[in-house]
């Protein structure tokens, strides 16, 4: 599968990795949700409906819907996406074909190409999995006992991992620490960037007062053992720089279907409005 389309579950169930890799090999969760990841890399295409939103004291500050189709076998893909903040929203289409990404917003009748060997955002990236290997040492010695593992009567599992209060205290600093520091990267990178072309996400940053409140999980895996749905809920509090306070609901659900039955169909680029994007540059 392709390695961004991967990278959509593998980021949403990272948490979900750092309890399933704490469990003796011969947990059946253990088991069950990393041959499913393995299975799921291996698919040579796949359908992804993704939706993220991110709420401060109630009010929605982002929210995305995406739909991800990859058939990596004709290595070609496609992302729609909507994007919305409190005063925005935005759509774009985005399709890998001939190597290259296209991305096409409405409104614009420009189409950027971008090559993601020049993407500055690669170093973050790579800042952020180290961060979240760090992560998952940190969460394995204290969650053997809390994920759950239920069968369902068509065979698909559905695997549980729902913490709340002092349930993770030897988490709650590396989690929170590691929230702020990515969300503070995104705002920073949004800020660098064109404003008449991204969404900016205000994230608040919090200073003070932190605490991770709820990490809830939720994996079902299908009888052919493919990743089928995945869900992740965060909320942490704390107060920021001003002493306000602020309740953070960080929320992700995933859908995946049509495994080794995508079809994506490449589009006809107009190569007269075809432009280099230089990604992080006004």
């Amino acid at each position: 599968m392709n390695k961004k389309l991967f990278a959509v579950i593998g980021i949403s169930g990272t948490l979900m990795l750092g309890s399933v890799y704490s469990i003796s090999a011969n947990t059946s969760g253990y088991d069950l949700y990393k041959e499913a990841l393995k299975k799921t890399h291996s698919a040579e295409s796949a359908t992804l409906n993704f939706n993220l939103k991110i709420e401060d004291n109630k009010k929605s500050i982002l929210s995305s819907e995406s739909i991800f189709k990859s058939d990596s076998v004709n290595q070609v893909n496609s992302i729609s996406t909507r994007l919305a903040n409190e005063t925005e929203v935005s759509n774009m289409n985005m399709y890998k074909q001939d190597g290259n990404w296209f991305l096409m917003k409405d409104g614009l009748d420009t189409i950027y190409k971008m090559e993601t060997s020049n993407n500055p955002h690669h170093s973050n990236s790579a800042e952020l999995r180290d961060d979240v290997e760090n992560l998952i040492d940190v969460m394995t010695k204290n969650l053997q006992q809390q994920i759950t593992v239920a069968d369902k009567q068509n065979g698909n599992h559905v695997i549980e991992l729902d913490l709340t209060g002092k349930e993770i205290p030897l988490t709650a600093n590396a989690l929170s620490t590691l929230m702020i520091k990515h969300a503070a990267m995104i705002q920073d990178n949004n800020e660098s960037e064109s404003s008449g072309f991204h969404i900016k996400a205000k994230v608040p940053e919090l200073g003070h007062d932190i605490t991770v409140k709820q990490v809830k999980l939720t994996a079902q895996v299908n009888k052919e053992n493919y990743i089928e749905q995945q869900t992740v809920k965060v909320v942490v509090t704390g107060k920021d720089k001003q002493d306000a306070s602020h309740d953070l609901v960080i929320g992700i659900h995933l859908n995946a279907s049509a495994y080794n039955q995508t079809t994506v169909t490449p589009v006809e680029i107009p190569a007269d409005k075809v432009v280099e994007f230089n990604h992080g540059k006004k």
